[in-house]
């Protein structure tokens, strides 16, 4: 289970630093997927191959929904009392990074819902008949088996869905919502409307750990099918040439990378059901 970040004027997040096992594995992977585990005589730069991961993953937090989580983001109201939010209005969530600078997961990647503590969802509920003796459960059978009319359960039902769709519409006009805009780029959440008086509550889309998506097949097989591309790319451009004189056929290595990632995309665009959507 995801944490709940407790944001302080010092840092708004407390992440978990990985190292370079779990890349160094990955890369290790990929190499034998292209070289066909040292078969082809032909070295990959890391360099390289550190750039297009770090492309990749951009892309996958964008299109594939495993690659972010849901959670919270509690932002105390000490938060809105600094100097710094009175002259900007705004946080940066600065994203976890290694040794090299590159991000590692634990970014917060959008955030499509800003609330004060204790409304509809961010920590209460003021008006609620699904506990104790109001139960669902509780006035359902109670209809059925309480030897009243025929019918009774259905109606209680209704009449429970119909005073919580009041209450919803209730606290849509009463609830004064906080405006914010929030940045993919700058990693800035800025407040564009009044300050909040207590306690706000984020949802919040994170990015899952790099572990956890070097893990992923279809990361897998995007990657190496990215590799290949450019790797084709290249060697047809110096017309490459193995020793004893073997010619190494460019396009065709360039040729099985596009056709693979293809295939990649068009797999994950028919995975995405219509119960899952990314907010910006």
């Amino acid at each position: 289970m995801s944490d709940i970040y407790i944001g302080n004027a010092g840092n708004m997040q407390d992440p978990q630093f990985e190292d370079e096992t779990c890349f160094n594995t990955f890369v290790n992977e990929l190499a034998d997927e292209i070289t066909g585990s040292c078969m082809i005589p032909m070295n990959l730069p890391k360099k390289e191959v550190r750039n297009i991961v770090k492309r990749a993953k951009k892309w996958f937090y964008k299109n594939y929904e495993y690659s972010v989580r849901e959670n919270f983001v509690v932002l105390p109201i000490e938060l809105f009392k600094t100097e710094h939010f009175k002259k900007s209005r705004s946080f940066t969530f600065e994203p976890p990074r290694d040794a090299s600078g590159d991000t590692i997961g634990g970014e917060i990647y959008s955030v499509y819902g800003c609330a004060p503590m204790g409304a509809n969802w961010g920590g209460s509920m003021d008006i609620n008949f699904t506990q104790g003796d109001f139960a669902i459960e509780r006035m359902m059978l109670g209809g059925t088996y309480g030897g009243s009319k025929t019918g009774a359960a259905a109606e209680n039902l209704q009449y429970y869905v119909i005073n919580e769709s009041f209450f919803d519409l209730a606290r849509q006009i009463i609830h004064n919502p906080i405006s914010f805009q929030y940045s993919q780029l700058t990693h800035e959440l800025r407040f564009t409307g009044e300050t909040p008086n207590k306690n706000v509550v984020l949802e919040v889309y994170e990015t899952i750990p790099d572990c956890a998506l070097y893990s992923d097949e279809a990361f897998f097989r995007y990657c190496a099918a990215k590799i290949k591309v450019s790797l084709g790319q290249k060697l047809g451009i110096f017309g490459f040439v193995l020793p004893g004189n073997v010619t190494v056929n460019a396009d065709l290595i360039q040729g099985m990378g596009e056709s693979e990632l293809e295939a990649v995309i068009e797999e994950i665009k028919t995975d995405e059901g219509t119960d899952w959507m990314m907010h910006s």
